[in-house]
């Protein structure tokens, strides 16, 4: 997929503070959806993130998630509000899904919340299929969880 001009992407730490702003505004914005009692997942140790910057600043970001051989999990997505709608997260897809081929994952996966309309959209038009919630979403009503097989 090609970068729009000041489109940067690359890999970042899990304490890279650009990755640590943008992933603290993100559960900042889920807890307004859905209220303090959201199931807050840590970070696993091998967590590997995408960083989208725009003109130098970053504006986004997405983790992989090592789960068992084979299988990975996406984690973190997010673009900031004022940037939306110009197709970012689309290149943030698209990449975390390349960098997980190289990792020699064929399976991705990952949950969103029934109140995001446009993530459910993008996984979808991107070949996620909907499947059974996984620990520890399987007991969370406002959980959709979704998985991809990569070719």
């Amino acid at each position: 997929m090609e970068l729009m001009e000041g489109v940067e992407l690359r890999h970042a730490d899990r304490t890279d503070p650009a990755v640590l702003a943008l992933a603290t505004a993100q559960q900042s914005e889920l807890a307004a959806l859905y209220g303090e009692d959201q199931p807050l997942v840590a970070l696993h140790p091998y967590i590997e993130f995408i960083l989208l910057t725009l003109d130098g600043t970053p504006v986004g970001c997405v983790g992989l998630q090592p789960i068992s051989p084979g299988l990975g999990e996406i984690k973190r997505m997010y673009v900031e509000p004022t940037s939306r709608g110009w197709g970012l997260s689309r290149l943030l897809l698209a990449e975390i899904e390349a960098h997980a081929r190289t990792r020699g994952l064929t399976t991705l996966r990952l949950e969103t919340g029934t109140r995001q309309l446009e993530a459910i959209a993008l996984y979808t038009h991107h070949g996620y299929a909907e499947t059974p919630r996984y620990p520890p979403f399987e007991n969370e009503a406002v959980s959709r969880c979704f998985a991809k097989h990569l070719d």
